[in-house]
């Protein structure tokens, strides 16, 4: 089975720069690749400095996909009576099961990590998983915090036999480090063709790669290219894209 795979940090809906909240140049910046299932990351419903929108709800509905949300954490925990929330979602052209919503281990009074874990009901069916683990320099031992992160969700996936699974998001890692090593010990990362091509622009290391399409068992998904999309300013990251066959 041919696929399209895309991950995209859509920062809450707000454009590159963030003086603009629309949730539609977004959607149709997905739309116009066609991608059979895509992981969100900064996924917002009703953010309390944009309009106040149910983010993941109206970009399904304007691509006609399905979609399940992870919730990280409550607004209203930062920004006392906002009744937003903010997370992780899977959309999909063929019905979404919503597995888990798994949070990740992070220290105490540090932003909360999740991942969605799904099932996709496409003709040979498999497991899809958004995810956003923290960001380097976010708290002391923020790389080992991260290659734990991705242990949880690989604990999770082996105890319940959930494969072939596909895990993509904003790893917050660049290619080198440590946390992606540990995932291409379990996961084919796709993104390995094409080492040397930015995905986002980091406040401190500048352009870098740290958005991620993989798959496991290695071997049973192949990837015929792995791309990004040719828009960096209706979010600050570029979507990443993966052509896969299962």
């Amino acid at each position: 089975m041919k696929l399209r795979v895309m991950s995209y940090n859509v920062q809450s809906g707000f454009a590159n720069g963030r003086e603009i909240h629309n949730y539609l140049p977004q959607a149709e910046h997905i739309a116009s690749y066609s991608p059979d299932v895509v992981a969100l990351q900064e996924v917002s419903i009703r953010h309390p400095f944009g309009k106040p929108i149910d983010y993941p709800t109206l970009v399904a509905r304007h691509l006609g996909m399905n979609y399940a949300f992870a919730k990280a954490l409550d607004y209203a925990d930062y920004f006392p009576g906002c009744d937003g929330c903010y997370g992780v979602a899977v959309l999909s052209k063929y019905p979404v099961e919503l597995i888990t919503s798994l949070m990740l281990p992070v220290p105490e009074g540090i932003e909360p990590r999740t991942a969605v874990i799904t099932r996709i009901h496409a003709p040979e069916p498999f497991y899809m998983i958004s995810t956003h683990l923290s960001y380097q320099g976010e708290f002391e031992g923020d790389a080992e915090g991260r290659i734990e992160q991705l242990a949880t969700i690989f604990r999770y996936l082996d105890a319940n036999g959930l494969y072939p699974a596909i895990l993509a998001g904003d790893l917050n890692s660049q290619p080198d480090d440590a946390s992606i090593y540990a995932l291409r010990e379990k996961f084919d990362v796709f993104n390995d063709g094409r080492s040397d091509q930015p995905t986002a622009n980091s406040q401190k290391f500048g352009w870098v790669q740290i958005d991620y399409i993989s798959a496991a068992p290695k071997g049973a998904v192949r990837c015929e290219k792995f791309f990004t999309g040719n828009d960096c300013t209706a979010s600050d990251h570029y979507a990443v894209l993966a052509d896969l066959e299962i």
